[in-house]
């Protein structure tokens, strides 16, 4: 009788990833505790928005590369855990993630700099700091609530509706808050903002949808 081989399916990796992310929110904590809990609860508090908003802290600090990273770590896993359940060709492997990651980089840096980049040519920094931090501290907010969604889907709740209605929710709430918190400036340039809606959100995600399947 011939044996058959067992295929073994580790899911070490996954530890490794919420391990991380852990790691970088006690880095997160360590560097400033006060801001990283008003990041956190910035969908709640949008005096906390604007205060940062007249301090101009720089992009490129320790704490927002380290909230950025722990905001793609939970993206990327949270997409991957999506493409599992409704991506039939999909398999539970780390190579798997690994891809799902990469297009989620390429995607948040490519858009980062090419949004950078019109900004410096057309002068508007300053104009639209407010909307472009909040849209990056309501990411940061909704980014520790996927975290915490993604252990309770992998660890307690395995079932599609828990991960798809709390990941729909979150970025339900971000783009809502986003809307009414700009709403001035959106009405005062509906034009340039539907504008920046197809090019800088849809197209993306649309070239980010055709590159995975």
């Amino acid at each position: 009788m011939q044996a058959i081989e067992r295929e073994i399916i580790s899911n070490n990796w996954v530890v490794i990833v919420f391990i991380c992310g852990l790691l970088l929110l006690s880095l997160l904590k360590l560097f400033n505790a006060e801001k990283m809990r008003g990041y956190s609860l910035s969908i709640f508090n949008k005096g906390f928005v604007e205060i940062e908003s007249q301090e101009k802290i720089p992009v490129f600090s320790l704490f927002n590369i380290a909230f950025t990273t722990f905001s793609f770590l939970s993206i990327s896993m949270a997409i991957y855990f999506l493409l599992i359940i409704y991506a039939e060709d999909m398999n539970f492997s780390f190579i798997g993630y690994s891809k799902i990651s990469l297009y989620v980089l390429v995607y948040m840096l490519g858009r980062f700099f090419l949004e950078s980049f019109l900004m410096r040519l057309l002068e508007i920094r300053e104009a639209l700091s407010y909307f472009f931090l909040s849209k990056r501290s309501y990411l940061y907010s909704i980014s520790i609530g996927l975290f915490f969604l993604n252990a309770i889907y992998f660890y307690g709740f395995p079932e599609k509706p828990v991960l798809t209605g709390g990941i729909v929710l979150l970025f339900g709430i971000r783009l809502l808050l986003i809307l009414i918190n700009n709403k001035n400036l959106i009405i005062k340039e509906l034009f340039y903002f539907i504008l920046y809606i197809c090019a800088f959100e849809i197209a993306p995600l649309f070239v980010l949808f055709k590159l995975i399947f």
